[in-house]
């Protein structure tokens, strides 16, 4: 385990759940990111109501980190590919009136409790030895 800083992306809930639960693998944002690599999902403080009704969950983390994934890969979207995809990236609302990324997501590892964190927009670094050994502890345990 290394002391190479820690990125994390806060997602709302039930879209946190399902990415670390490995359900779902491409996270639709306005903004894309040279970055590629292990990243930490954190779950924001803000539930998407319609995702939870449409994904009901009895138990869902908010303010924390959850568990990470690799990034593997950004794609710009049209409204196309929107249409195409939307099994892949759950989203059956209207394509963004701005440009629209798909984050593609691998290799998820859900941590055995959240993780309290606050959370921030975009891409943020995370400085926390409670995070850094719960990674650590997951790529051990495959």
């Amino acid at each position: 385990m290394d002391g190479s800083p820690l990125l994390a992306l806060s997602v709302r809930q039930p879209w946190a759940n399902l990415i670390v639960l490995g359900l779902k693998d491409m996270e639709i944002r306005t903004w894309a990111t040279k970055y590629r690599g292990r990243l930490l999902i954190h779950a924001g403080g803000t539930l998407d109501r319609i995702g939870m009704w449409r994904f009901p969950m009895e138990v869902v983390p908010r303010g924390a980190i959850i568990g990470s994934v690799k990034l593997a890969d950004i794609l710009r979207f049209t409204r196309q590919s929107w249409k195409e995809e939307g099994d892949w990236h759950l989203d059956n609302g209207r394509f963004p009136l701005e440009t629209a990324y798909a984050w593609i997501l691998e290799d998820q590892w859900e941590f055995p409790e959240p993780i309290p964190y606050k959370g921030a927009l975009k891409l943020f670094r995370v400085d926390s030895e409670p995070v850094r050994l719960a990674l650590f502890a997951s790529q051990t345990q495959r």
